[in-house]
């Protein structure tokens, strides 16, 4: 039923999805999604505080390395698709001055997503947007039910991409982050 109900709905712009957003309530978590608003459950307790954890530890790092940048988690990113789509990452790090809409950046350049079993289907679409844009050089998919990072890093090349566990170490330079891995698991069971 709930298909049926997408294909006769018209899909909704980007705008218009934002216009309609503003009336509802703080508390309520919305993606435009093939241009229709989707409700999104609120996030476990797990998947929090391993996106907590990043912003905290790329913040820490960013201080130090370029104040310019920062990490917030559940910000809106601008991108260009083909269809009307309005991600928030989990994380992203965004250029302070470079994005006067405190709601939604159009530059960034990290993004991090902590994936949950309903995010199978959409990830590598997801993805394939963020690698489109253009500041963006860096995507952290992030397990929530096992210690495991996959980097997608922007290189001359094109893009690289490597798996992390839990003995390993998170190097990303270009943020001036260096931990390991198991510090973005901290406080989880994972964290051992």
């Amino acid at each position: 039923m709930v298909g049926a109900v997408r294909q006769n709905s018209p899909m909704l712009s980007v705008a218009s999805f934002r216009a309609w957003l503003g009336s509802r309530p703080d508390e309520e978590h919305w993606e435009l999604i093939e241009g229709v608003p989707m409700m999104m459950a609120p996030p476990n307790r797990r998947h929090q505080r391993i996106a907590t954890n990043l912003e905290n530890l790329l913040n820490a790092a960013l201080k130090r390395h370029n104040p310019a940048l920062a990490a917030y988690h559940d910000i809106g990113v601008n991108i260009v698709s083909t269809v009307p789509y309005d991600p928030e990452p989990d994380v992203a790090v965004v250029g302070e001055e470079e994005n006067s809409d405190p709601r939604y950046a159009d530059r960034f350049y990290l993004v991090a997503e902590v994936l949950s079993d309903s995010d199978k289907d959409v990830i590598e679409g997801k993805c394939d947007i963020y690698r489109a844009h253009p500041s963006c050089t860096c995507i952290l998919l992030v397990r929530q039910d096992r210690a495991e990072i996959t980097v997608d890093q922007r290189t001359a090349d094109g893009w690289r991409s490597r798996v992390l566990h839990t003995g390993d170490e998170l190097t990303l330079p270009e943020f001036g982050l260096t931990c390991p891995v198991k510090e973005v698991y901290r406080d989880t069971p994972l964290a051992s």
